[in-house]
């Protein structure tokens, strides 16, 4: 069975990711995000992989503990 990424609508992604859909346009915008754009007025759709790339890049890491 081949591979599946799923591609999500801004609404879906939005959703998947915990962020308004207006964070997602604004990181398309600032290039940090890719989307592929169909239609007429452009509507964008995310890859699952990209969104989970995205979102692993904007993890904050723990603060080392210090030893007494």
């Amino acid at each position: 069975m081949p591979f599946e990424d799923p591609i999500l609508n801004i609404n879906q992604a939005a959703q998947y990711c915990g962020r308004h859909p207006q964070t997602l346009r604004k990181a398309v915008r600032a290039r940090e995000l890719g989307c592929l754009r169909r239609g007429r007025t452009g509507r964008m759709f995310f890859r699952q992989t990209h969104l989970d790339a995205w979102l692993k890049g904007h993890e904050v890491r723990p603060a080392r503990q210090v030893s007494a």
